[in-house]
């Protein structure tokens, strides 16, 4: 990594940690402009798209962060679907451009990792999810759940962690930012945007569990070791944990 990028990976250092402000407005926030002229729209409403069979508007008005997972293990065919669907490519085509996703200049600068927990037909440990021959490379053996654990601790409170699988996006820096400079920064997060909302679609769709974490409380740099990243080339900076929703009852 060259240091022309410093301003943004200045701050993507000094942003690793989480500092939690204790005086923030608990409040859902939005604005209104109450002397403009108001059309009303058409409300959602998930139950007349249920009877009407909307697949569609059933996945999208259904989608929700999953915080208690059963004990079931993650299937094969249920994280081939639901990578191929959020992160691969649209078809055959040979072309890795041609991806279910927008990405900015068609840089694509994130990378996707798998931890498996627990699975009945995948062996425990890292995978690397290759998008131009839409297979799981092997990377390392091993069970992770107590470093998982251990970095996720300070959100005990609002998750259990008995997901059986754990998917990683990482930022490939150059990628964008030799096109685009500083400004691909930001690129990369858009990115990010795009593929986490179609992780959590299709795992709707699939009826997975699934739930976006932004920080833990050790650095960063504890996945990319994990892995066997260069820090000053690919960081690990979003995951989800994946599962079987446990169903209120």
């Amino acid at each position: 990594m060259t240091k022309k990028y410093s301003l943004a990976l200045d701050f993507h250092e000094n942003s690793k940690k989480l500092v939690l402000s204790q005086s923030y407005n608990t409040k859902t926030q939005y604005k209104i402009y109450p002397a403009a002229k108001a059309i009303s729209l058409e409300k959602n409403n998930l139950e007349a798209a249920c009877k009407r069979g909307d697949s569609y508007l059933k996945t999208l008005l259904s989608r929700k962060s999953t915080r208690s997972f059963t004990s079931e293990n993650i299937a094969l065919g249920s994280l081939s679907q639901l990578l191929t669907l959020s992160c691969g490519l649209r078809n055959d085509s040979e072309n890795a451009i041609n991806r279910t996703y927008a990405s900015a200049g068609a840089r694509f600068p994130v990378e996707v990792y798998i931890i498996i927990l627990r699975s009945d037909d995948l062996e425990p440990g890292i995978y690397h999810f290759n998008v131009s021959d839409n297979s799981l490379e092997f990377l390392r053996a091993g069970d992770y759940t107590k470093e998982i654990d251990c970095y996720y601790e300070n959100q005990k409170d609002a998750i259990t962690t008995d997901f059986p699988c754990l998917i990683l996006f990482s930022m490939a820096f150059d990628r964008t930012m030799e096109k685009y400079g500083e400004r691909g920064y930001r690129f990369i997060f858009l990115d990010a945007g795009h593929m986490g909302q179609n992780l959590y679609l299709t795992a709707t769709y699939l009826e997975l569990g699934i739930v976006a974490l932004g920080a833990g409380d050790v650095s960063d740099n504890k996945f990319d070791d994990m892995i066997g990243l260069v820090h000053s080339e690919e960081n690990v900076f979003y995951a989800f944990a994946v599962g079987h929703p446990q169903i209120p009852g």
